[in-house]
């Protein structure tokens, strides 16, 4: 019989995590001594078609709720984990995140002048209340952008609303459930969850259609989601 504990065990794992801190740590010093201050920011990629994204090391920068959930079935953390040029980018934007934020945020809000639609965090989340703060200032210095981001760090948006009241209206914020949570969201703002098989669909659901760019295009699904939505994703 064919042994399939490591298979089963997904990508939280005691291994993969070592891996990723330790390739933090080997960018950390890159950065610190000036060596690569290069963000690595995306111009396309299957899923998402022309969107540019920006991304940051899965798990290292994630919520303990996402590791608890989602962690082992983490479709950026396979990703990483796959390919050492992708966990090279992740761990590099981080460190620049954590080490040199000024040129991180000016990178970004560079792109953000030269695009239509930005993403953040394709792997990765927001990681605490002074990147939140970044991140609506450069929405705020492209109202001309449309920006989208999906995150389990709900507190720290909850908070952000309460002590500033409303987000820019081309900062699009969907609250991250899984199958096994759910969001802190007394804002009602837009959700998105997943789903194995055509029957775990809610009827009030609306269908991701596959391609952020399209969806862009046409003015609907997550850039058009309203406070009460929930955008549902076939599990990947």
């Amino acid at each position: 019989m064919k042994n399939n504990a490591k298979t089963n065990a997904g990508y939280y794992t005691p291994e993969i995590l070592k891996k990723f801190t330790e390739t933090l740590k080997a960018a950390n010093e890159k950065v610190n001594n000036g060596d690569d201050l290069k963000v690595r920011i995306s111009a396309s990629n299957s899923k998402m078609g022309n969107v540019a994204s920006v991304s940051t090391l899965p798990f290292i920068t994630c919520n303990a709720r996402c590791k608890e959930t989602c962690g082992i079935k983490c479709y950026a953390a396979k990703l990483a984990n796959m390919r050492p040029s992708v966990l090279y980018a992740y761990a590099i934007n981080t460190a620049i995140a954590k080490n040199r934020p000024e040129i991180y945020w000016q990178a970004i809000d560079l792109e953000c002048k030269a695009v239509r639609y930005f993403r953040f965090h394709v792997s990765g989340d927001i990681m605490n209340m002074e990147y939140f703060n970044n991140m609506i200032a450069v929405a705020k210095n492209n109202p001309g952008t449309e920006i989208l981001c999906f995150t389990k760090q709900y507190e720290i948006v909850n908070r952000w609303i309460d002590e500033n009241g409303n987000i820019p209206e081309n900062m699009h914020i969907l609250f991250s459930e899984w199958s096994n949570l759910e969001s802190i969201n007394p804002h009602n703002l837009p959700k998105t969850n997943v789903f194995k098989k055509e029957s775990d669909i809610k009827p009030e659901w609306k269908l991701c259609g596959g391609n952020c760019f399209n969806c862009a295009c046409r003015g609907v699904g997550c850039w058009q989601a309203q406070n009460g939505d929930t955008i549902a994703f076939k599990m990947h």
